[in-house]
């Protein structure tokens, strides 16, 4: 089958099935963003088979993150991108009128979707479930401990750079592209910005974890040298 034939039987389904077909697309790409940047960030995991191991970066991760874009991301951004849409009438509006929508995307639906995106992929590279040993509440505290600590640090810079490339997207989307692929074009855009931003909290959580076996390793040496 041609990729024209592709691309016609993909917008086919988009306008018969608009968020099903955005929560897949979304799906497949933020997969593929987390497999990316385990490869990039060297989390490679081992797998002994018989007399052979094999290197692979599979995890469950991908799984949360293929929940992550079809589930999350891609129905909340379909309801706000699609209010956006309703408020300002669509492609064909004033100057003004663009420049309105580029604000109000940017003041409200970056800031959203940018917070949606750090808390998940936080909770995702720096919190490990432990109910087996803590109490419901014990758990509760540290998932929130993650999220506020995100906020703090992992939000901003994500922030700063989805602001950046959502300016240039909403304007190429006002005068290029039909409201209805908005979302699509989105998820295409923030699957290239959000895996190097993934790659840069997994490469700053592997540097924290490093540096912590690397203190334990010492304090646990100079230990055995006093005894």
């Amino acid at each position: 089958m041609s990729l024209s034939k592709v691309n016609k039987q993909y917008l086919a389904y988009l306008s018969k099935y608009p968020l099903v077909t955005k929560s897949i697309t979304a799906g497949v790409l933020a997969g593929l963003n987390e497999t990316l940047a385990s490869l990039v960030a060297g989390d490679i995991k081992k797998v002994q088979v018989g007399r052979f191991q094999i290197r692979h970066v599979l995890s469950p991760k991908i799984v949360t993150m293929v929940v992550y874009g079809s589930l999350i991301l891609t129905p909340v951004s379909h309801k706000l991108y699609g209010i956006l849409n309703r408020v300002f009438g669509g492609p064909n509006i004033s100057k003004k009128m663009k420049i309105a929508q580029i604000a109000s995307s940017l003041c409200f639906i970056t800031p959203t979707l940018s917070a949606i995106f750090a808390t998940w992929i936080s909770l995702l590279n720096g919190y490990t479930p432990s109910f087996s040993s803590t109490t419901a509440s014990a758990e509760l505290a540290k998932i929130k401990s993650v999220v506020v600590r995100a906020l703090k640090t992992t939000y901003p810079p994500i922030l700063r750079s989805s602001l950046v490339t959502s300016l240039c997207c909403m304007v190429v989307a006002q005068n290029f592209i039909e409201p209805e692929l908005w979302v699509v074009f989105f998820n295409f855009v923030y699957f290239v910005l959000g895996t190097v931003q993934n790659t840069r909290v997994k490469l700053a959580s592997k540097k924290a974890r490093d540096a912590k076996e690397a203190k334990e390793t010492k304090e646990t040496s100079g230990s055995d040298k006093q005894a």
